[in-house]
């Protein structure tokens, strides 16, 4: 097994650089689209069809049997930022409210599970602004930020129309519209529960009573900015994905084992790309549980890693660093957990079938 160097070379760049310099930690998005044109390029992969796709993507959703439906998280944002903005002074009065642990501890674990309803968009654009709103200092709503993005980022997986990975999931595989509900519901649920509940506890451990906050005011340019900023990154992540293929290819029917540590790549890759490089029909359920949840979890390591962190770093000006501190020792730790969880103690589906 011998791993493509460029891309390899490529993905500690993207890790690297953010966290060494803060010039790139602050223009996050426009790093990632010169790594994706530069990759794409040495990589000789450039196609009308890469580029339109690249395009589509963060204005789009691809549902089977229909097409490109024209929303996409661009417009979600969007929206939800206007809508927020015009609704800003109701939700300054409830401030204290949207701060208490309790409050955010079940918002996240709502969430969390409708996001697969909803579509992680949505989910986190709600958070997001409510994030924003709540009367607390910046740390205490990163806090709440990463651990919600785990959570959305991992409900949403359940139907397809939750996320782009769940949509062509169910698609490659010609399953019907619960089949991911048979096979991941009882991996999500915990994931979604122990995020909602350290949280809570999380946040209650920090000092909220007499600390002074800065009011959250949001601005119409900041509102249109914003929206840009996720165009640009979901553009790249598209790029990237397509860019990291050969790695997939590689590990291709390697075991579930394998495919639970590769899935790590969706740190810094396109989760939907990878699902759509690596599952097939005939996949095995294990395979694809492990597969599926590894990439959830992992999504959940870095900014790029999934469209909920994306949305929640960049309303509440997170940086690249600070998502990595808050997120990543909690993350490889479930990470960890859930690996013995789906390749030892339970690698089948318990409920399956229940829902078909």
């Amino acid at each position: 097994m011998e791993l493509p160097l460029l891309q390899v070379a490529f993905l500690v760049l993207l890790v690297a650089l953010p966290i060494l310099s803060k010039k790139v930690e602050h223009n996050l998005e426009l790093f990632f689209l010169a790594m994706a044109v530069a990759g794409a390029t040495l990589a000789g992969i450039w196609s009308p069809h890469l580029v339109e796709e690249a395009l589509l993507h963060p204005l789009t959703v691809y549902q089977p049997g229909v097409g490109y439906v024209p929303i996409g998280i661009t417009q979600v944002v969007l929206a939800a930022g206007l809508v927020f903005y015009f609704l800003r002074h109701r939700l300054a009065a409830k401030a204290d409210v949207l701060a208490r642990p309790g409050i955010l501890a079940l918002l996240i674990f709502a969430l969390g599970l409708s996001s697969s309803a909803i579509s992680a968009i949505v989910a986190a654009a709600v958070l997001a602004e409510l994030l924003g709103f709540a009367n607390a200092p910046h740390g205490y709503k990163a806090r709440a930020a990463t651990y919600g993005a785990y959570a959305i980022g991992t409900g949403a997986a359940l139907l397809p129309i939750g996320e782009p990975l769940s949509t062509i999931a169910v698609a490659k595989l010609k399953q019907g519209f619960f089949y991911l509900v048979d096979v991941l519901f009882d991996a999500v649920f915990i994931i979604v529960a122990f995020f909602a509940l350290y949280a809570y506890f999380a946040l209650r451990r920090l000092r909220v009573a007499g600390v002074e906050v800065e009011p959250y005011e949001p601005e119409l340019r900041e509102v249109l900015l914003r929206a840009a900023k996720i165009f640009i990154f979901i553009f790249a992540l598209t790029i990237l994905g397509e860019f990291f293929k050969p790695v997939a290819e590689v590990v291709a029917g390697l075991g579930r084992e394998v495919l639970y540590v590769f899935g790590m790549l969706s740190a810094v890759a396109d989760n939907a790309t990878l699902v759509a490089a690596l599952v097939a029909p005939g996949m095995a359920e294990d395979a694809l549980r492990s597969f599926l949840i590894s990439l959830v979890l992992s999504g959940g390591f870095t900014i790029p890693g999934n469209v909920p962190n994306i949305v929640l770093a960049t309303v509440l000006k997170m940086g690249f660093r600070e998502w990595i501190k808050l997120a990543l020792p909690i993350g490889l730790a479930v990470f960890a957990a859930m690996g013995l969880y789906v390749l030892v103690l339970m690698p089948h589906p318990p409920l399956s079938g229940a829902f078909r």
